[in-house]
C-alpha cells in the first residue's frame, strides 16, 4: 500500500489542465525568466532557498501517460494490484471486480497537470503549449508553484527517505496517507498563498482561473471514477492543507519543517491536528493473530487501518456525517486480512481501541445500523456478538473488555466466507 500511495499521491498533482498536444523544441528565453520569478516567489513564500538548481522538463500529455504506465508496470506487480483490490473489496470500499490499474491511469492520465519526480529530481510541467506567450497561464503558474514546493521539500527533507520507516519496512496505509498529507498539504498551502496574492493584486484573477478551468474541461473527472478513490486522492491536498495551516498558525514554517522530523503517525492526527500537536499517538492493538488460527492461509494485510479508511469502510452503509461521527474517537486498530490460496475463502478482522467507552458504544450502535443497511436483519438470537449473513459473507460485531481492570472496550469486526470459519474467529476472542 505504501508504494501505491507514494506513486499516486506523492509525485502527482491532480489539478485542472490547459493542455496542448505537443511542446516546441525551444523554450522562449522570456519564459525562462518568468519561471525563475516563480521559483523566487515560491522560495519566499515557503521560506526555503533552493540548494541545488532544479532542472525543468516539459513533457507532452502522451509522454506523461507513457511515464505513468511504465512506472506502474515496473513498480507494481500483478500480485500488488490484486492485493490492493482485495483490501478495498474486503472493506466494501470498491466493487471486487474493479480494475484499479485502468481506473488510476484513466484518472491521472486525464487530470495530472504536473509532477516533481523524486528519482530524477526533475520538475515536470505539462503541457505548456507555448502559444507565443512569455508567461504561464494563471492555472499553470499555480501548478508550477505547487510542484516547485515539492522540489524544495525534497532538497531539505528527502522525500523518498520519509516514505519508508527507519528500517526500510513498508508503512501502514494509514501512516502512508498521513505522511503524504503533510507533503501535499504543505505544497497546497504555498500554492494557496500564491493564489491569494494574485487575487489581491488582480480581483479578476479568480474569473480568469475559472475560465481557464472550464476551457480545459478540468472541472470534471472521468466518468465512472469511484468516489472512494477520488476522496483518497484529494484527502492529502484538502485535509492535509488544513493540517499544515494549523501547524503554521501555531509556529510558522518552522513548525511545518519540524513535522518532517517528527512525522504524523496516523490520519487521525491529520484530521485532528490538535492530536498531533499534543503528541497523542495511536494505541498499539495486540489482538489475536489470525495467522495462528489459519496457519496455512496467506496473510495479505496485518496493519493499521486508521481513521480515514475506517470512515471509508463505514460509508458502505452510513452517510458521510454518520461515518465521520462513528469513526471519531478512534484510538488505534489492527486490521488483518487472510485468504485461503486453495479455496479462495477469505477472512478479515478489525480490532479497534477507542478514546473512551462512550466512543466505543457509539461505534457499536452505528455499526449495527450499517449491518442492517448492508445485510438486513441480523442472525436470530445474535446480540453480542451480533452477526449478519449474505450468500458471500458472514460478518459479526462484538465488544471485548481490555486492560488490567477491564475498563477499556475494544470493538471487533469479524468477516468470514462460511459459518465454520466464523465460529473459529469468534472462539479466538471468546474461548
Amino acid at each position: 500500500m505504501t508504494r501505491f500511495l507514494a506513486i499516486l499521491l506523492l509525485l502527482v498533482l491532480a489539478l485542472p489542465v490547459i493542455a496542448q498536444d505537443s511542446t516546441p523544441d525551444a523554450i522562449p528565453p522570456e519564459l525562462d525568466v518568468h519561471l525563475d520569478t516563480l521559483v523566487s516567489i515560491t522560495e519566499q513564500i515557503r521560506e526555503l532557498d533552493t540548494i541545488t538548481p532544479v532542472e525543468r522538463a516539459f513533457p507532452t500529455r502522451e509522454d506523461t501517460i507513457a511515464y505513468l504506465t511504465r512506472l506502474y508496470d515496473e513498480t507494481l506487480s500483478l500480485d500488488d494490484w490484486e492485493r490492493q483490490t482485495a483490501f478495498y473489496g474486503a472493506l466494501d470500499m470498491l466493487p471486487d471486480d474493479v480494475n484499479l490499474r485502468d481506473v488510476y491511469l484513466n484518472l491521472l492520465g486525464s487530470q495530472v497537470a504536473g509532477f516533481y519526480d523524486t528519482e530524477t529530481r526533475l520538475m515536470n510541467v505539462l503541457p505548456l503549449g507555448f502559444r507565443g506567450e512569455t508567461n504561464l497561464a494563471l492555472t499553470e503558474q499555480i501548478i508550477f508553484v505547487h510542484e516547485y514546493t515539492h522540489a524544495l521539500q525534497d532538497q531539505y527533507f528527502q522525500l523518498d527517505a520519509i516514505t519508508e520507516d527507519e528500517t526500510g519496512a513498508e508503512r501502514s496505509p494509514d501512516q502512508a496517507l498521513a505522511i503524504t498529507s503533510l507533503i501535499e498539504g504543505d505544497a497546497s498551502a504555498v500554492m494557496t498563498v500564491y493564489s491569494q496574492a494574485i487575487a489581491t493584486q488582480n480581483p479578476l484573477a479568480a474569473v480568469v482561473l475559472l475560465a481557464e478551468t472550464f476551457q480545459s474541461g478540468g472541472l470534471t473527472l472521468p466518468e465512472g471514477t469511484p468516489g472512494m478513490l477520488v476522496r483518497e486522492l484529494t484527502f492529502p491536498y484538502e485535509t492535509g492543507m488544513a493540517f499544515v495551516t494549523e501547524l503554521y498558525q501555531a509556529g510558522g514554517w518552522e513548525a511545518v519543517n519540524a513535522a518532517y522530523a517528527t512525522l504524523p503517525l496516523s490520519t487521525e492526527q491529520i484530521i485532528h491536528p490538535e492530536k498531533y500537536m499534543s503528541g497523542e499517538a495511536p494505541q498499539i492493538v495486540g489482538s489475536y493473530a489470525l495467522s495462528d488460527t489459519l496457519p496455512e492461509w496467506t496473510s495479505l494485510y496485518d496493519t493499521t487501518l486508521g481513521e480515514f479508511y475506517l470512515r471509508e469502510h463505514l460509508r458502505s452503509g452510513l452517510n458521510s456525517l454518520e461515518a465521520r461521527d462513528a469513526a471519531a474517537g478512534w484510538g488505534g486498530d489492527r486490521f488483518q486480512l487472510l485468504i485461503n490460496p486453495e479455496t479462495g475463502d477469505q477472512a478479515w478482522t478489525l480490532s479497534v481501541l477507542w478514546d473512551t467507552v462512550d466512543d466505543a458504544n457509539e461505534f457499536f450502535v452505528y455499526y449495527t445500523e450499517l449491518g442492517a443497511a448492508v445485510f438486513g436483519e441480523p442472525i436470530e438470537n445474535s446480540a453480542d456478538p451480533i452477526c449478519w449473513a449474505s450468500e458471500a459473507e458472514i460478518r459479526c460485531l462484538m465488544r471485548v473488555r481490555t486492560g488490567t481492570a477491564g475498563d477499556d472496550v475494544m470493538t471487533v469486526i469479524l468477516s468470514a466466507t462460511n459459518p465454520d470459519l466464523m465460529d473459529q474467529l469468534i472462539w479466538r476472542y471468546t474461548g
